[in-house]
C-alpha cells in the first residue's frame, strides 16, 4: 500500500472515531436532560441538592478528622500522657 493511502486511511478512521464520540455524547446529554425534565429537576435544583451533599459529607470528614487527629495523639503519646487522656475522653 501506498503511504498517502495509508495516512488517508488513518486520518478518516480517526476523524470518524471523533465524530461517533461527539454523537454519543449528545445523545446522552440529551437523553440525561430529558430524564431531568421528566423528574421535574432542574439543573439549578439539581446543583442545590448535590450542593447541600457536599456540606453535609465535609461536614462529617471535618468530624472524623478531629477524631483521628485523637486516635493519633494518643497512640503517639507517652505512657502516662496515655492513662491521662484515655480518662478525660470518658
Amino acid at each position: 500500500m501506498d503511504e498517502s493511502a495509508v495516512f488517508f486511511t488513518l486520518f478518516m478512521g480517526g476523524l470518524m472515531g471523533t465524530a461517533c464520540t461527539l454523537l454519543i455524547q449528545w445523545y446522552g446529554r440529551r437523553k440525561v436532560k430529558a430524564a431531568l425534565k421528566q423528574e421535574g429537576l432542574t439543573p439549578t435544583r439539581q446543583t442545590e441538592i448535590l450542593v447541600n451533599e457536599n456540606e453535609a459529607m465535609r461536614g462529617q470528614m471535618l468530624r472524623l478528622e478531629d477524631r483521628l487527629s485523637v486516635m493519633e495523639r494518643i497512640a503517639t503519646d507517652a505512657s502516662m500522657n496515655l492513662g491521662r487522656e484515655i480518662e478525660r475522653l470518658r
